[in-house]
């Protein structure tokens, strides 16, 4: 079936559903009432039977309609009975969308969790049972929005909680993976194996009996058919802090590219990249277990190599999350580099006067503070670390979703140090620049209060590869908020990314479309502002 062909046929089904509903709603058709046949329906709106059985699909999601063996379809006696209700019309704006993911997130992880502990052999059955139905429609290309749901319904009908039971049953009854990703899926093996896969993972962890791992399998299930459905950073990027729901959770990263040509245009002397992090041997410079990822080997030797391609010469090393309060690679880096270089580290609450005079004498001049990725350091208070670091001239660098940090403004606005945020403000691409959080960084930087790192965009993009166009309007506007608060990174060598590995020469030259391939802007966010800022 051709796109086009698949999208009509979808614009029917809800045509039809939603005449159906309106009957009902209306009371024309009662509870008890049976609905007109398929091959009445198919009659009235001269439409092929797949298109009607998808629309009274949707009625049944919705706890309109429901089958009797062998008699039809019928009204169901609880059609009248909802008040809270969520309009399929809603769910094509992706803020909407959004919130019933948000909603569903907790939910679906929790009922995952209270299954495995709860279930009788017959749910375990009834469970397998709709696994089998899954992977039989994605076998055969049928519709997987029934079969998927039934799935989610027999776990939540093994949470053994009525309340939470019917509450999940609406929830997911009224979110489908869209006709688009039926599309892709029909004409995706390996799509369809990963879904197949991810399902296949919650039920061996309801076998087992382990909540822990259930809860994971429900997470990464919802969070993944969130990204299909061009979804990212859900709840503040939650995908970050899985292992805070059982084992250790901290894939291996890939290399960044070694081979790379010159970019397009030369770099003024004194060039800047203001984000990097180096990685030394584990045995000498061990992670902490509270990690999100494990990083490849990333020695300076390495990105001076990267450096000198690009045509850079000052660089500003930043302690990863890998090492937690750990700061001896970064530390040995900053001897080994020399005066090129600056760096930014993480401080635990008890780091003394003169263990930060130390860092300061080597070239550290900031602080991070992640609130992403796990790396076992608890931030509970941002006005006490920024106190701790003024009188050293440091300032404070935070890694934060601004569209989840609430009262940005208020937060950031009247703090003691300089504040600068990594990654544009590492937020989902969809939530779009009108965001209030947005705004508030917006308005920060303009007003001269923050720095902003031009960097990460393969962190928040809805695109698999460059050029990341769907950043460009946060990139835009953020140089045109203030130019002189702006700083560009590579953040090297591109960690926990879930995209392909991008080239570091195309990140460049992204950035040199964002600032218009304008020579004094570039000169400025690459020379002077870091010169300013890193006391260059």
């Amino acid at each position: 079936m051709n796109q086009t062909a698949s999208a009509g046929r979808s614009q029917l089904s809800v045509k039809i559903s939603r005449h159906l509903e309106t009957e009902i709603s209306e009371g024309r058709l009662k509870p008890g009432d049976r609905i007109p046949t398929e091959a009445q329906l198919t009659n009235q709106f001269g439409v092929s039977r797949n298109v009607v059985r998808e629309a009274v699909a949707r009625l049944k999601s919705e706890g309109l309609v429901e089958s009797h063996q062998g008699r039809g379809a019928f009204v169901s006696d609880k059609a009248h009975r909802n008040s809270f209700r969520i309009n399929h019309d809603d769910l094509s704006s992706l803020s909407k969308l959004r919130q019933l993911y948000e909603l569903r997130l907790d939910l679906e992880v929790s009922a995952a969790g209270m299954a495995a502990r709860r279930r009788t052999r017959s749910q375990l059955e009834t469970i397998q049972a709709a696994l089998a139905a899954l992977h039989s429609s994605l076998s055969s290309g049928q519709s997987v929005i029934e079969n998927s749901l039934a799935f989610k319904r027999a776990i939540a009908d093994a949470t053994g909680n009525e309340y939470f039971k019917n509450f999940v049953l609406f929830l997911t009854a009224h979110i489908f993976e869209a006709a688009s990703f039926e599309r892709r899926i029909e004409n995706s093996a390996a799509l369809r194996d990963t879904v197949l896969a991810e399902h296949a993972s919650i039920l061996e962890a309801i076998e087992l009996g382990d909540p822990d791992l259930a809860r994971r399998a429900a997470w990464v299930q919802i969070i993944n058919s969130a990204e299909r459905n061009g979804l990212r950073g859900l709840q503040g990027w939650e995908v970050t802090r899985m292992s805070s729901l059982g084992e250790t959770y901290a894939p291996p990263c890939a290399p960044p590219i070694a081979n790379m040509a010159s970019p397009s245009l030369t770099l003024p002397e004194n060039a800047c990249d203001c984000h990097f992090h180096i990685f030394g041997d584990p045995a000498v410079y061990p992670f902490t277990p509270h990690r999100s990822y494990t990083p490849p080997p990333a020695s300076l030797d390495a990105y001076q190599s990267m450096q000198r391609t690009l045509g850079l010469t000052r660089g500003v090393i930043v302690q990863p999350s890998v090492y937690g309060y750990d700061n001896r690679a970064i530390l040995q880096a900053l001897r080994q580099g020399g005066g090129n270089y600056r760096g930014v580290v993480v401080i635990s609450p008890e780091a003394s006067e003169a263990e930060l005079r130390e860092m300061d004498a080597l070239g550290v001049r900031g602080v991070r503070i992640n609130l992403i990725y796990k790396s076992g350091v608890e931030v509970s208070d941002v006005t006490h670390l920024a106190r701790k670091i003024a009188p050293l001239g440091w300032h404070v660098q935070l890694l934060i979703d601004v569209s989840e940090f609430a009262d940005l403004y208020d937060t950031l606005a009247n703090l003691p140090v300089n504040v600068v945020i990594d990654h544009m403000g590492h937020m989902p691409a969809s939530v779009g620049t009108e965001h209030p959080g947005i705004q508030d960084l917006l308005r920060l930087t303009q007003e001269g209060k923050v720095w902003v790192k031009l960097s990460g965009a393969y962190r928040f993009t809805n695109q698999r590869s460059t050029p990341y166009s769907d950043i460009t309007p946060y990139a835009k506007a953020l140089i045109e908020s203030n130019p002189d608060q702006i700083l560009w990174a590579s953040d090297w060598p591109h960690v926990c990314i879930s995209v392909p590995m991008p080239d570091d020469r195309t990140l460049i030259e992204e950035f040199f479309e964002w600032a218009g391939r304008d020579e004094a802007t570039i000169r400025k966010i690459l020379v002077d502002n870091p010169a300013r800022l890193y006391g260059f």
